[in-house]
């Protein structure tokens, strides 16, 4: 197809938004991989929007227009051929050759038409609906009914019920294989496939977002999406989405698809104490698909709307996919193959665009890779015995051999640590011993789990739901057993962690323990277990064991570290007929390109790279790179620096003098938490922060998750009503922390933003080390030392993006050292055009002076005028 001079956009596209959209319009139809960067501000999603729709709608119109030319030439040579003077034989056989072509075009042109009218049907039945009120109410009433009769159901058998026959549903299944599917989902499905666009982001907010642009494009009204979200997102069964933990909900829900009553099987349902199936499922599916297809919603609406439908709202939306022509996904359920497949998400022939794809292959390596601790194996290992021991004499052979090799493998993990399952979490760790890394094989071998077959155990324990069954044991006798007292504070984890990866001021912040983790070892410990052994099913060159003895046995740590994102993404480059990463700043690119495509067995000449400039004006922005403090001590934040108190007076003093002349809001983002605890405490102890608060209301990034929106408020308050004599608020932030990435300090928000030192990896972690060993190996002699400093820069101009946000903002970047001067090349372009090397304090807080100086006549004059 011809690349269009024009595309539907809701206003008058920046140049840089045409050149945007006829780039990835010409991707998508060359069959291309594409790495796109759009500052932030550029108005990237809309782009994405309007072209990549712009090119599906073309390219479904011209299907129908090549079909149905076809069938008409087909029409015409077959009249002509009926005509033709040759002999009857050869007429035959053409006109034979000539229909069979004919019947194969036919019945492609007739599924695309039947799969419309289905799609249109589904819109139509929601119209309906919608102007017939009396059928809302007899939805309702029939749904009510459908309750009462369960609860009515459900009370009876809970009446006739004796306690003992609780434990029938806490033995192991027969070894069936069950997908993870719906049941009343047809076994084949003959709905025609069309091209779909699957857009993918790393969290729900991000979609939402993108939403919220997708309302406001030309093609909200004609464009047919599907959002996909977890069971956790849109589960309405109370009972289900109280088990809180993913897995758990998972796999109950599929526990009560399976429990369909039968004439057959009444009797002996009737004798348990659950219930038979989800009062949700099937529920009026269609109703929900309707309402999704004919008006874009976001998760919760969607999620709201199938509770007042009473059904259920994650089979739906998936249901809902082959009438889909966008549809949106978070990164796992793309990125994990296990995921897509239980889905229903299907990429062959398809369109995947990921937004937010710079920190792509870091989300693949930490999506593949598992951690478990002696906890969770001594926890596992004791939960795993006592459900064994009480049901040993009701379990098959198969399942008691299968248990059996279970424990085996707990027992011969916990030996790497030189303990026995009789040990306790918080005992010491008599031998002094240093963190190691295996290569798999050798971890296998070491451990004598290579022994078992890794497999088929798996492929028992999914079978048989063993974590399900487990869980349940666990609730239902937890009172009774003897486990071992799970300590729920997790500092200590966290601090060892730290102690590895945040050894210095240079150390990048890892990836610290979450909630999520916590709630798998006091829950499930099990699930965590089964996670590790699947990353024993890697190659063994993709992935290192990664051993890490701690104080105690519950802190020491096993952690499968995945080294090639590639071999994750071989299958999504193979079967996508284009692939288009997208981001406010993918630079480096040749990281994509060498590591991420090629190595995923990509061809070179399909590769297809595309980088704006910003649409702001140059005057709007000003880059400052300060070598000398106020007193001329020079800046560089390196880890033999990092005890340096002259160093930290100079910071103060520079920070001081900045929040006297920059008005509204500055954000001074640090390597590490560590540092940054570390310089407040000097400058609070010194008396610089009381100096400061002066001027600017102080507020600090927090640890928990759950403060950070608090915190906002408050900075954006002080920036809004500023009290006499402050004029705004500082905040200090954690480079690759919660507040570096995702957030918008835009306008007075983040008029200032102020990085200081660089936030290099710790190169003397094992992990570092192995990443950067692997890379020289497998993809050039000089792609570690690469990975390493572009981890340092990428993190930097993550910080840098977050000031800037659309065309009339304005702001100023200064970043604390002197090493900055040498890495100007690896900022993004539209901030290498503003750089300023400033020598000594009194140029740089000279020229930002007349920057905010100038600014602020500017706005006086649009406000007299």
């Amino acid at each position: 197809m011809q690349t269009p001079e024009k595309f539907p956009f809701p206003f008058s596209p920046y140049h840089i938004q045409n050149q945007f959209m006829e780039t990835l319009y010409k991707c998508l139809e060359n069959a291309n991989l594409g790495i796109f960067e759009s500052p932030t501000g550029t108005g990237k999603s809309m782009s994405i929007i309007c072209g990549a729709l712009k090119w599906l709608t073309d390219y479904e119109e011209l299907q129908k227009k090549q079909l149905n030319t076809a069938i008409f030439e087909l029409d015409e040579k077959i009249k002509e051929c009926v005509n033709s003077s040759n002999d009857w034989l050869t007429v035959q056989t053409e006109q034979m050759q000539m229909n069979s072509e004919r019947q194969i075009l036919q019945a492609k042109l007739t599924s695309i038409l039947q799969y419309e009218l289905k799609k249109n049907s589904l819109k139509e039945t929601v119209k309906n609906i919608n102007n017939k009120k009396k059928l809302h109410i007899k939805i309702k009433k029939d749904c009510t009914k459908h309750e009462m009769k369960t609860e009515n159901h459900s009370s009876l058998d809970k009446l006739n019920v004796e306690e003992e026959n609780i434990e029938e549903e806490l033995l192991l299944e027969d070894l069936i294989q069950h997908s993870d599917s719906s049941e009343n989902e047809d076994e084949e499905n003959d709905i025609y496939e069309n091209t779909k666009i699957f857009f993918c982001s790393r969290t729900h907010s991000q979609l939402s977002q993108f939403i919220g642009e997708l309302k406001k494009s030309p093609y909200s009204k004609n464009i047919s999406v599907i959002t996909l979200a977890s069971r956790q997102n849109y589960c309405i069964n109370k009972s289900v989405k109280g088990l809180k933990h993913l897995n758990l909900i998972n796999e109950h829900c599929l526990q009560l698809q399976k429990k369909k009553t039968t004439v057959k099987n009444e009797k002996d349902l009737k004798r348990k104490k659950v219930s038979t199936n989800c009062p949700f499922m099937p529920g009026n599916q269609d109703l929900l698909i309707g309402e999704t297809l004919t008006q874009i919603q976001d998760v919760e609406e969607i999620a709201q709307k199938g509770e007042n439908l009473k059904t259920c709202a994650y089979y739906s939306s998936r249901k809902g996919i082959p009438y889909g022509q966008l549809i949106l996904v978070p990164y796992n359920s793309i990125l994990h193959k296990n995921t897509r497949i239980s889905s229903g998400i299907i990429l062959k022939g398809n369109i995947l665009i990921i937004d937010e794809a710079h920190n792509l292959m870091d989300a693949i390596e930490r999506m593949h890779s598992v951690m478990i601790t002696g906890r969770n194996l001594l926890h596992c290992y004791s939960q795993l015995s006592q459900y064994q021991k009480r049901f040993q004499t009701l379990f098959s052979a198969k399942s008691v051999l299968s248990l059996s090799q279970l424990s085996f493998c707990l027992k011969k993990l916990l030996t790497i640590f030189g303990v026995t399952t009789k040990s306790n979490p918080n005992d010491n760790i008599n031998v002094e011993a240093s963190p190691k890394l295996y290569k798999i094989e050798e971890f296998e071998v070491m451990t004598e789990i290579d022994t078992v077959n890794i497999f088929e155990l798996l492929k028992f324990i999914k079978n048989s739901r063993l974590s399900h069954k487990l869980q349940g044991f666990i609730e239902q006798y937890g009172n009774n057993l003897k486990l071992h007292k799970n300590d729920t504070n997790m500092s200590g984890i966290t601090q060892f962690l730290n102690s590895i990866k945040n050894k210095g001021l240079e150390s990048n912040v890892s990836h610290p323990i979450t909630d999520e983790v916590s709630d798998e070892q006091s829950n499930n410990p099990l699930l965590l277990i089964i996670s590790f052994l699947e990353c024993l099913q890697s190659s063994c060159t993709d992935g290192r064991i990664f051993v890490v003895p701690g104080p105690t046995i519950g802190q020491s740590i096993i952690k499968f570290l995945l080294l090639n994102p590639a071999a994750h993404f071989h299958d999504i480059v193979r079967d996508t007929r284009a692939v288009i990463l997208a981001g406010g700043t993918m630079a480096p690119m040749n990281e994509f390109t060498e590591q991420l495509f090629i190595a995923a067995g990509a061809a070179p000449e399909r590769i297809v790279t595309f980088s704006c400039d910003h649409v702001i004006p140059q005057e709007n922005i000003i880059c400052s790179i300060l070598t000398h403090g106020p007193t001329g001590v020079e800046f560089e934040f390196n880890f033999q620096n990092r005890q340096n108190t002259k160093l930290m007076d100079e910071l103060g003093r520079a920070l001081l003098n900045i929040s006297n002349i920059v008005p509204a809001g500055i954000v001074v983002f640090l390597p590490s938490y560590n540092f940054e605890e570390l310089v407040y405490k000097h400058l609070d102890k010194s008396g610089i922060i009381a100096k400061i608060s002066s001027k600017k209301c102080i507020f600090r990034e927090p640890k928990l998750a759950s403060q950070v929106n608090e915190i906002l408020e408050q900075y954006a308050l002080h920036i809004r009503k500023p009290q006499c004599p402050q004029n705004g608020s500082l905040l200090f932030s954690v480079v690759g922390g919660k507040l570096s990435e995702g957030l918008n300090f835009s306008d007075d928000l983040g008029r200032c933003v102020i990085v200081v030192g660089m936030p290099y990896p710790n190169i003397k972690s094992l992990e570092l080390q192995e990443k950067i060993k692997y890379l020289n190996e497998n993809v050039k002699s000089d792609a570690g030392q690469n990975f390493y400093e572009n981890s340092c820069m990428k993190a930097v101009n993550q910080c840098i993006g977050r000031a800037i946000r659309h065309i009339d903002d304005y702001s100023t970047v200064i970043l604390f050292d002197k090493r900055y001067s040498q890495k100007t090349k690896a900022f993004p372009r539209w901030i290498q055009r503003t750089v300023i090397i400033h020598n000594t304090f009194g140029s740089m807080i000279g020229s930002i002076g007349k920057f905010f100086a100038k600014k602020k006549n500017e706005h006086n004059r649009k406000t007299v005028n």
